[in-house]
């Protein structure tokens, strides 16, 4: 009993980061003008969710305040951080994959060119649970 206990913890444990990815905040592609089809979120509780690129509406950038705001189809993601203009201009080229927030504050140091703090994501004003149930 205890071993099957064991293997469900062990399987939703966070996933190892691949080296290539330490200390990354968000991946654009070395080479090549690839588009990305979907925009990952990578939160530090290992959650993942992705947006598809072709609902992003409108998204802005706010150097002063460290925040870039996207709107994909009435959902607002909230980018807070430091360093976002390359994230930014990956955003406007569909050539960011994925963005990590930060595991910990320490991460923002003098060795990390860009920094993630807080991603958030904030649904159209009338989405629930609800409207998503079958249609009576």
């Amino acid at each position: 009993m205890n071993d099957k206990i064991s293997q469900i913890l062990e399987s939703r444990k966070k996933p190892e980061v691949p080296a290539e990815e330490e200390g990354k905040c968000f991946s654009i592609p070395a080479v090549g003008n690839t588009q990305e089809l979907f925009l990952e979120l990578r939160f530090k509780d290992g959650q993942r969710t992705c947006f598809d690129f072709t609902k992003l509406d409108w998204f802005n950038f706010n150097p002063e305040s460290g925040f870039i705001d996207l709107d994909f189809s009435g959902f607002l993601i909230s980018i807070k951080g430091r360093g976002l203009l390359p994230l930014f201009e990956a955003v406007k080229s569909r050539q960011v994959g994925w963005v990590k927030e930060a595991d910990s504050d320490m991460q923002d140091n003098d060795k990390t060119s860009s920094y993630v703090g807080q991603i958030a994501i904030t649904p159209p004003k009338n989405f629930s649970d609800e409207e998503s149930a079958e249609p009576q």
